[in-house]
């Protein structure tokens, strides 16, 4: 019987491992998924035995994939206590934001070069999801957290940056799970849905120059309505 209950999240699904490149790589995404989406709190205890026996594997897979977790930044090795999942300091999200906001204004620029038309169809298919979810309930902050998190990483496709775009996708899992525990884009709703709609015209119309303007203020705007929440405790 596993010891910590935020594990039941964990499900060793039929057929689940075979769709990943080894076991590490398996344990791993569910962690990273259950970590993300605050199922698995900050500072938890990541027990191998316990996640071991959760999906069925055995544990030095686990302790690869925690591994893996921690180069992420996901998760942090104590000494005497085995992993936990990282917590951040304010600090470390300014920074974080800072570097995003630099790193999405190159991708935007590239993206509006490289988009292609099914690019935009996803796009507007994410967008107008997102502005159809009720607001004020867990499961539409839930889903509305999907589909933005799909959002940005298909215009990080569409730019071909390979590099750059793999980058920011570990920074945007740092804090990812700050922003949807916080209810961050729940409260700002309206505000985001506006400034998609205005990301998503310019990369129609191929304009590099204002795509890359608007997702660095749009990275701002985020990086700093969660800071005013961490750090004042208001509601974002």
């Amino acid at each position: 019987m596993t010891h910590a209950p935020y594990l039941h999240v964990l499900h060793a699904r039929p057929g689940a491992q075979a769709a990943h490149a080894s076991l590490p790589a398996f344990v791993a995404e569910q962690l990273r998924k259950a970590i993300l989406s605050g199922a698995i709190p900050p500072e938890a205890l990541l027990r191998q035995e316990d996640i071991a026996q959760r999906l069925g594997v055995s544990r030095p897979p686990v302790r690869e994939a925690l591994k893996q977790l921690e180069a992420e930044g996901l998760a942090q090795q104590r000494p005497r206590r085995g992993y936990i999942v990282a917590g951040i300091d304010p600090d470390d999200i300014a920074e974080i934001f800072e570097i995003r906001a630099l790193f999405e204004e190159r991708i935007g620029q590239a993206a509006a070069r490289h988009r292609a038309e099914a690019d935009i169809a996803v796009l507007e298919a994410d967008v107008a999801a997102m502005e159809s979810l009720p607001a004020g309930t867990p499961e539409g902050g839930r889903d509305f957290a999907l589909h933005n998190r799909r959002f940005h990483d298909r215009i990080r496709a569409a730019s071909g940056r390979r590099v750059t775009g793999e980058l920011l996708g570990v920074l945007a899992n740092r804090v990812e799970r700050y922003i949807r525990l916080g209810g961050q884009i729940a409260n700002s709703r309206d505000q985001v849905n506006r400034e998609h709609r205005d990301i998503l015209a310019a990369l129609r119309e191929a304009d590099g120059d204002r795509l890359g303007l608007l997702l660095r203020l749009h990275v701002h705007d985020a990086g700093a309505r969660l800071l005013r929440s961490l750090r004042g405790g208001r509601p974002l």
